[in-house]
């Protein structure tokens, strides 16, 4: 015979199971609309809870992150580009050390006043922070200490912190961000 209290903490679990997956699937479902709404095709989610579809030949992966202990919720928009070459873009915090034991180095550039740059090529830094219509968008766009963009281990992914704005405001911030970056660096898919 089960006891009463292991019955009650079963049940107890299955429906903290329940209210999490019934929470995942409806926010999957959100970045799905989100990406069709992009225009975006192939839409898939995955295990994760993260949305892989393509564009213009690329592979693109939408996903919320943090939440909770991890910090803010934030959009991550991942596109997927044949390059080698690492930088990070940030705002530049009051008293800011920056101190980072891996990753690129500090790059000193003309137009870096507002934001931190790490980058193992300081050219394509000014090329980054030089053009019009990258930086028209980071400026909105990259506001929290968790917001930044990255060209990574062979991807671009812009993240955007989910404060006033809805989610899918949020994705469709850091989904621009990405896909200016792609299309003004003329970076090949992978």
């Amino acid at each position: 015979m089960i006891d009463p209290g292991t019955l009650f903490f079963l049940c107890w679990v299955i429906v903290i199971i329940g209210v999490v997956l019934v929470t995942a699937r409806r926010r999957v479902k959100a970045l799905k609309a989100a990406a069709q709404d992009a225009g975006l095709t192939a839409i898939r989610a995955d295990l994760f809870g993260r949305v892989i579809s393509s564009w213009r030949g690329y592979v693109v992966t939408w996903g919320m992150a943090g939440g909770g202990r991890d910090g803010p919720e934030r959009a991550v928009v991942e596109i997927a580009v044949s390059t080698w070459v690492r930088i990070t873009v940030r705002r530049r915090i009051k008293f800011d050390l920056d101190v980072s034991l891996f990753g690129p180095p500090v790059v000193q550039t003309a137009f870096d006043g507002d934001f931190v740059v790490r980058s193992d090529d300081a050219m394509l830094a000014e090329r980054v922070l030089g053009d019009a219509k990258i930086m028209g968008q980071p400026r909105p766009d990259i506001l929290e200490r968790w917001d930044r963009l990255e060209i990574v281990r062979r991807r671009v992914r812009a993240t955007r912190v989910n404060g006033p704005m809805t989610r899918d405001q949020t994705l469709r911030a850091a989904w621009k961000l990405a896909s200016t970056v792609v299309e003004q660096l003329e970076l090949p898919p992978a």
